[in-house]
């Protein structure tokens, strides 16, 4: 048996490096918006244990950076844990996209990929799930590394936020959907995937706009993705945006 284990752990080795090198990028970039997080969750009045406990537990940048509007206004516990849920709600359409290259996982190896998705891990899954099946070790890895990057550079933006008056000065609050942008541009080379990021930015927009609130990003996203589903029907299986 624990021969077995020392094998398993020698082949695991290369998928786990792997993972940690493709979360590199997504790591570095969250240290920016982590610290523009903690920086403003500061400036609301959160304590630090506070900071670190909303990056540990609920791990979604979006949400955590959109409810400090709502606690600087008083806003009620129901009223917070609510618009948290309708934004991480789109969580669910990542992970049901994901389904398909996880057939060979255990429902433990689930669970954590599900309590560790992201935005960008998520856009990264994607590409290589567009390659093939995932491997669990190296997607594993790539999302446990982003969510340590995530929980520490909030903390260094708290203690930042000490010496720093004005964080959205700096725009700072920006830098969630700068990297989110940066993430989805590369995904947008087919026509399928350019049409449903086209559609869903517009409709999320204009819903919001209008005065959705938080959920004009659902609405978006399921328009989005269903746009998305009738092109592809119409496109040839590789057709590009390109393509005549």
């Amino acid at each position: 048996m624990n021969q077995e284990r020392t094998r398993y752990k020698r082949g695991a080795l290369p998928a786990i490096a792997r993972g940690i090198r493709g979360a590199l990028p997504i790591g570095l970039g969250y240290f920016p918006i982590g610290m523009a997080y903690g920086l403003l969750a500061q400036q609301t009045g959160l304590s630090v244990w506070a900071v670190a406990g909303f990056s540990l537990f609920v791990f979604a940048g979006a949400s955590q950076i959109m409810v400090l509007p709502l606690i600087a206004a008083g806003a009620s516990i129901w009223s917070i844990v609510g618009a948290t849920f309708i934004v991480n709600l789109r969580h669910l359409l990542m992970s049901a996209s994901l389904s398909p290259s996880l057939s060979s996982w255990s429902r433990t190896q689930r669970v954590l990929l599900a309590a560790t998705l992201t935005d960008e891990s998520f856009g990264a899954q994607s590409a290589r799930a567009a390659e093939g099946s995932l491997d669990p070790d190296e997607a594993l890895a790539l999302n446990a590394t982003a969510y340590i990057a995530w929980t520490l550079s909030s903390v260094i933006g708290f203690t930042l936020g000490l010496l720093i008056r004005d964080a959205r000065a700096w725009g700072l609050d920006f830098a969630l959907p700068a990297m989110f942008i940066g993430l989805l541009t590369p995904l947008c080379h087919a026509r399928p995937a350019l049409t449903a990021a086209l559609c869903g930015a517009g409709v999320s927009t204009a819903l919001f706009r209008a005065g959705f609130g938080s959920g004009a990003v659902i609405v978006g996203a399921l328009i989005g993705a269903t746009a998305g589903l009738f092109v592809t029907e119409l496109v040839p299986e590789g057709g590009k945006s390109h393509d005549a």
